[in-house]
């Protein structure tokens, strides 16, 4: 990468966590960690990685936003309104960024004279868990407001909003989070930069974002509940475990 587009993604970040802060989708040091994440999505993968990223913290910044009245009364909110702080940034983007670092480009290393995955499987890989993430927060975010919620280890009732809570509306927006992230990601990189992935990948990340919530889910009704860890710590912990599983079915099946 030139210096010329380093200045580029720096400019891009700058101004997306400039925008993030001032339209209050994150907090003050929520911004400035997704600007650092910016940077190294940027760098080691391209701007099309921070694009990619932009669009799902808006979907995810416009779920939160929806109907945030009834979860204020509720006290199930995220943040005071509705902003998220670095740590949820982190969780989120944690496991992209240890892709971006990995990612093989077309020169055959990046910066870090790494490069252990081919260009389309890294890109592959970072979608997939960007598909976790959103898969994640929409059926957390929707799910909280239906009132038929349902711990997902036991079956029984629980109010909405519970750690490891799930209801019909909530899955229905998880698979729509994950399904949505690759059709948008379908036009970030194929129509912008002609990168055609394998035919079988997407159903394999679609399938791996929704099951990552679920997974999500199991570790809030059990350790979360029990304090034992925290929501940001089950958002990594269940990304990251589905991206391993991700790479297993690519290794074994499809790659």
């Amino acid at each position: 990468m030139s210096i010329l587009e380093i200045c580029l993604v720096i400019i891009i970040c700058s101004l997306f966590a400039y925008i993030t802060y001032i339209r209050g989708m994150l907090d003050i040091w929520g911004s400035v960690t997704a600007f650092f994440i910016g940077i190294i999505l940027g760098i080691m993968g391209g701007v099309l990685w921070i694009l990619l990223l932009l669009i799902f913290l808006v979907s995810a910044f416009l779920a939160t936003r929806y109907k945030f009245n009834y979860k204020k009364t509720k006290g199930i909110q995220e943040g005071k309104k509705g902003e998220r702080g670095a740590i949820n940034v982190l969780a989120n983007g944690i496991v992209p960024v240890v892709i971006a670092i990995f990612n093989n480009p077309t020169s055959g290393r990046n910066l870090l004279g790494l490069g252990y995955l081919e260009n389309k499987l890294a890109i592959f890989l970072f979608v997939t868990s960007i598909a976790c993430a959103a898969s994640d927060t929409l059926a957390s975010e929707m799910g909280m407001i239906s009132d038929k919620a349902y711990l997902i280890t036991t079956g029984k009732r629980v109010p909405p909003g519970t750690d490891g809570g799930i209801s019909l509306y909530g899955e229905i927006w998880a698979l729509l989070g994950a399904a949505y992230t690759f059709f948008v990601a379908y036009i970030i990189f194929h129509q912008l930069s002609d990168i055609t992935l394998r035919s079988s990948w997407p159903l394999i990340g679609i399938v791996m974002g929704f099951m990552s919530c679920q997974l999500d889910s199991i570790l809030g009704a059990t350790l979360e509940q029990k304090g034992l860890i925290g929501k940001s710590s089950v958002n990594t912990i269940a990304i990251s475990i589905s991206m391993i599983i991700t790479i297993v079915i690519i290794w074994l099946v499809a790659y």
